[in-house]
């Protein structure tokens, strides 16, 4: 990122989170600064497709929903006709 577009933010931190941090930074070769930025965009990131997939979801909930009513008519055309024929048959 060039430098003009970031912005310094001081945030406090407790020293278990830090240690987490910078353990994480020294396996990775990231700088602190870089580690906490990777981190926060890979969380946003999870959250956006954790969004994209429950609408996904939805959306399929929607569609088996209209397939089991078109399933469940043509199940009832298919009992009538059955039953319309064996009537005729019973009736000869």
């Amino acid at each position: 990122m060039a430098e003009k577009d970031q912005e310094h933010l001081r945030i406090r931190l407790g020293a278990r989170l830090l240690k987490k941090i910078d353990a994480a930074r020294e396996k990775s070769g990231r700088t602190r600064t870089d580690e906490i930025e990777a981190r926060l965009i890979e969380s946003f990131t999870r959250l956006e497709m954790q969004e994209v997939a429950q609408i996904a979801a939805r959306e399929m909930i929607v569609e088996l929903e209209r397939r089991a009513r078109e399933l469940s008519a043509q199940k009832g055309q298919v009992v009538d006709f059955y039953e319309a024929l064996m009537g005729r048959k019973d009736g000869k």
